[in-house]
């Protein structure tokens, strides 16, 4: 029983909710007049807004309200739209309405009367029409679409870049302004002269294959004039029902500058293929995108792979495939190796000299280049490091054969740089290892001086050497009292080779006795 009667109870409850609903409902219809979702029968269009959005309108006013942007509150967009028709100071008029007042205004275009009323929590929007004239708000979808059209074809005609219209037949249907005067130069007319007839033909071959919905984009050129070039133009084409749109934009500049990239290219090609240096240039993506023939020549890799626009990386691991880099440790390593490499090619840092297993030797230079791209050059310099290494060991031959010489013996270059000394010199002047290729005879005069008797002939190898030939012979005393004969002798290219040796006891057959010093 007891469950009866709480089910009985919650049944009466909904009831009661229900018919309360339905009262308050009634009572709201009374308040706010009838509803505007219904077409009135006198052509009107009824708004009714709450806090600016649209609570409630007629068929008429919605179809109004969506022809506008939506930029803004509901109030705002249909004062946008009704701005035309009652001025474009509609919607700061509305926002200065005050509570529960009422605002009548008459279309000077014959768009109606406009009726606005703030019911206090409503704001309701009246437009009925003139009574000569059809529904107001077909007037002001109808003058909005005019507008919205000479909007378009003003856009349309004063586009920059042609456009037109072919119909199902292939002829031309519409074209603007800059199609018009890209015909007449076609024609060959001069700037500024009368626009021709309409055009018989399109200028373009464009599709005729179009599905609905298609775009497609095509770069096509009309015929050069006699003293000009190819006018070329990316044309996009589209269907448009039973005809078809087309947008012309010209490219000439790209293309020039395209042939020009190609010729510039052509002719690097051209003057790198004479080049005995290896060139492989990457690009920003580290694609081989140039090589000439020393790089072949250098590395013999196959044509064919390097054709196929290989990564740098690659390069590098085919190269040290083929034992022309050296060879790491371990294959991780060499990964490291590669990207460092890279890395520093980039930043124009990489210097390198590749000693190769079979006795050549490259040096391979990485220098960055422009929009990010890579070249390596490739030198054998085997010849010249085989002639460095000649060249060291006949040096050093020499060396050896005055540090045989119990003599000292000093030759120092036209600068007055010692080049070369022995042994025996550097042991009677004192002088340690790394002094005797670095002081200049001035400096070794000072010494030679310091570390003797003073004797007219040091006077006489000044005047000699100031004269710019330096030869003299003579006997000094050093101070531990030996005596040293001097000879100094010019050599080739302004050389200069000075002698010591112990003094004999009478000056020797074939040189000239020193006048005494007293």
């Amino acid at each position: 029983m007891l469950l009866e009667a709480l089910e009985v109870l919650g049944v009466a409850s909904v009831a009661l909710a229900g018919a309360a609903m339905i009262v308050l409902a009634l009572e709201h219809r009374l308040r706010s007049g009838p509803s505007t979702g219904t077409a009135q029968p006198d052509g009107r269009a009824v708004l009714l807004f709450e806090q600016g959005t649209l609570v409630d309108a007629t068929p008429g006013a919605q179809r109004l309200l969506q022809q506008t942007a939506r930029v803004g509150s509901d109030l705002s967009r249909l004062a946008t739209a009704l701005a035309r028709g009652f001025g474009p100071d509609l919607e700061q008029r509305l926002a200065g309405l005050p509570r529960f007042g009422r605002l009548v205004l008459a279309s000077p275009h014959g768009a109606g009367t406009l009726e606005i009323a703030d019911e206090g929590r409503a704001l309701r929007v009246t437009l009925a029409p003139d009574a000569t004239a059809g529904s107001a708000v077909d007037l002001l979808a109808l003058r909005a679409a005019e507008a919205e059209l000479d909007l378009l074809r003003g856009l349309a005609e004063a586009a920059p870049q042609p456009i037109w219209m072919m119909d199902e037949r292939g002829g031309l249907a519409w074209a603007n302004q800059a199609y018009l005067a890209l015909a007449d130069r076609a024609a060959g007319l001069p700037e500024g002269a009368a626009t021709a007839a309409w055009p018989a033909q399109p200028l373009f071959p464009v599709p005729a294959d179009l599905a609905e919905g298609e775009r497609r984009l095509q770069r096509l050129s009309l015929p050069a004039p006699p003293d000009g070039e190819p006018s070329w133009h990316d044309v996009t084409s589209l269907r448009r029902g039973e005809g078809s749109l087309h947008f012309a934009t010209d490219v000439g500049d790209l293309v020039r500058a395209e042939a020009a990239r190609r010729q510039f290219v052509q002719t690097l090609a051209k003057t790198f293929a004479h080049l005995r240096t290896g060139l492989a240039i990457f690009d920003r993506d580290r694609r081989l995108v140039l090589f000439n023939p020393a790089f072949v020549d250098l590395t013999s890799l196959p044509i064919g792979f390097l054709s196929g626009r290989p990564l740098v990386r690659t390069v590098l691991d085919r190269l040290r495939d083929a034992k022309i880099l050296p060879e790491p440790r371990d294959y991780a390593g060499w990964r490291e190796t590669v990207a460092a490499l890279e890395a520093a090619a980039a930043e124009g840092h990489y210097h390198e000299t590749w000693t190769l297993p079979d006795g050549r030797t490259y040096r391979v230079t990485g220098r960055p280049h422009l929009d990010g791209a890579l070249a390596f050059l490739f030198e054998d310099i085997s010849d010249e490091i085989g002639l460095t290494r000649r060249f060291r060991a006949d040096l050093g031959m020499a060396q050896a054969a005055l540090d045989a010489l119990e003599d000292a013996v000093a030759v120092f270059s036209p600068t007055g740089v010692i080049s070369l000394s022995n042994v025996a010199y550097a042991r009677l002047w004192g002088l340690a290892d790394d002094e005797r290729t670095a002081p200049s005879l001035l400096t070794e005069l000072a010494r030679w001086e310091e570390r003797s008797v003073s004797s007219p002939i040091w006077n006489r190898l000044r005047d000699g050497w100031n004269a710019g030939r330096l030869e003299a012979t003579g006997t000094l005393e050093l101070h531990d009292g030996r005596d040293i004969f001097i000879r100094a002798l010019p050599l080739a290219r302004c050389g200069t080779l000075v002698s010591f040796r112990p003094a004999p006891t009478s000056p020797p057959d074939d040189l000239p006795a020193m006048p005494s010093s007293s």
